[in-house]
This record gives structure tokens, C-alpha cells and sequence, in this order.
């Protein structure tokens, strides 16, 4: 299913069946200890314009709905906030399975490869991290209103990474929707 709200800063492509979409993360049917998450889970990172992603989320949308993959996020427009010219699509999946993700991803035209880890991400979103302190930047957000901001982004990582192993969660499956 395809996840399109205005309020949102991403567009979802997540599994229609509720129970799904809190289902932990796993590698081969088994859940992620927060151990193995940091170690493990990324994402293929692709940048194009949002109408050819929009493309792309409708021809992946059955794999995440047979959990081949695990969930794709996408940016509405540019990120122009971090000097990108293109719209940004995260395909999740555990680094094991990452090449078969890379085949399904490969057998509908994407050509470029480009992965990430999600710790390396959570990195970048901490207080004095590359992304969090561009974003501040980009804003003109200072003082103590900045120091707010880092604090508060980084009680959001430490209660997303929390969930990780909790299984009977059915908190939120995007880190934006956590408050």
C-alpha cells in the first residue's frame, strides 16, 4: 500500500495488512535484537525525480507487500535542504539480504547502487551530526532553540532504537511518526 499524506515528510510504500507494518525487524523470518539492527539494516538509496519514483513505488509496491522487501520511504520533493537536486527513495532491508533486494530493485530499471546503514544515518542525526546540524543551518535555527531541537531529536533516536527489541510493540513503523 501506497502511504500518501500531505502531513507527512515521506511517501510509504508499507504492507496493507495492519499486523505487518508492526512486525520487528528480521532477518529470515527472526526478529532484529538492537544489536543485530545496528549492525545490519540499511537501506538502497535512490535519487530521480518524484514522478519516476512514484513509478518505481508502484512497480515495487508487491514486494513489500510479499515482504521481499521490508518498506520504502520517499521524499516528496527535492532535498534541496541537503544540497540534493533529486527526490530520495529508501529501499530497507537487512545488509544479508541486501542483494536480493538489489535484483528486484535491478529487474525494474534502477541502475545505481548506493547503500547505506541506518547507524550510520543515526550518526548523522545526532547533536553536532552532519545532517542534523545542516538542517539547523538550512533554517537558521540558533541557540537555544537549536539546542532544543538536538535534544529532542536525540530522545526521539534513543526511544526509536528502545523499540527495537520489543516485540509486542505497535508503536510507530517510521521514526517520523514517533512524538
Amino acid at each position: 500500500m501506497i502511504l500518501d499524506k500531505h502531513y507527512l515528510y515521506w511517501i510509504y510504500v508499507i504492507p496493507k495488512n495492519r499486523a505487518s507494518r508492526n512486525f520487528p525487524f528480521t532477518y529470515k523470518g527472526n526478529p532484529l535484537t538492537k544489536q543485530e539492527y545496528l549492525e545490519y539494516w540499511g537501506k538502497w538509496v535512490i535519487m530521480d525525480e518524484k514522478e519516476k519514483l512514484d513509478q518505481l513505488a508502484r512497480q515495487l509496491e508487491p514486494h513489500v507487500e510479499s515482504r521481499a522487501i521490508y518498506t520504502i520511504k520517499y521524499t516528496r520533493v527535492p532535498e534541496k535542504i541537503f544540497d540534493i537536486d533529486s527526490c530520495v527513495m529508501c529501499v530497507f532491508c537487512d545488509a544479508r539480504e541486501r542483494e536480493e533486494v538489489w535484483q528486484i530493485l535491478s529487474s525494474v530499471g534502477v541502475t545505481l547502487k548506493a547503500w547505506i546503514y541506518d547507524r550510520e544515518v543515526i550518526e548523522m542525526w545526532q547533536t553536532g551530526g552532519v545532517m542534523l546540524e545542516q538542517w539547523l543551518s538550512h533554517f537558521g535555527v540558533k541557540g537555544k532553540e537549536a539546542e532544543e531541537i538536538r535534544i529532542s531529536t536525540q530522545e526521539k533516536l534513543e526511544k526509536w532504537l528502545a523499540n527495537i527489541e520489543d516485540e509486542a510493540d505497535t508503536g510507530p513503523w517510521s521514526f517520523e511518526l514517533i512524538s
